[in-house]
């Protein structure tokens, strides 16, 4: 009887259990970096959408001739337009009527609205706004807009 040359099924056992666990660490590797992967792109879209209600806002500030208090946010008068933010649990809404809505998904806190250092509580006119934006469980931005008033927007 002639002998054949092959593999015995101990060394094939033993190259499908090194197969096995070669495939398991790259698995579990693949897994770490995409969770890795989806925490900074959550992180970055935070910090997007920070950067980009605080720009925003702060020009929309700049451009008012009259900022005001509203009971579901802010509403700013400007030459040829009027736009109403309205502050959700979870976003920030900025309503240009008969244009657009853009939406800002920040959850924020500690909204305070005042006038030449006074809290206001009811509709009026306001020259600060302050408020703060959560990025994760342990970052709180604090955000602080100012209207300067002439003269002549106050007496209008």
């Amino acid at each position: 009887m002639k002998k054949i040359n092959a593999y015995t099924l101990m060394e094939v056992t033993v190259a499908m259990l090194l197969s096995a666990i070669c495939i398991a660490i790259a698995y579990s590797a693949f897994d770490i970096i995409g969770n890795y992967y989806r925490t900074f792109q959550q992180k970055n879209e935070k910090a997007d959408a920070l950067l980009s209600i605080r720009e925003v806002l702060s020009k929309d500030f700049q451009k008012s001739k009259l900022v005001m208090n509203t009971a579901d946010g802010i509403l700013l008068e400007q030459d040829s337009v009027n736009i109403n933010y309205v502050f959700e649990a979870d976003r920030i809404l900025r309503q240009i009527p008969s244009l657009r809505t853009d939406t800002f998904k920040v959850v924020w806190k500690d909204k305070y609205v005042g006038f030449e250092g006074n809290e206001i509580l009811e509709p009026d006119t306001i020259d600060l706004l302050r408020l703060k934006i959560t990025l994760d469980q342990h970052s709180l931005v604090p955000l602080t807009f100012y209207k300067h008033y002439s003269a002549q927007n106050l007496f209008q």
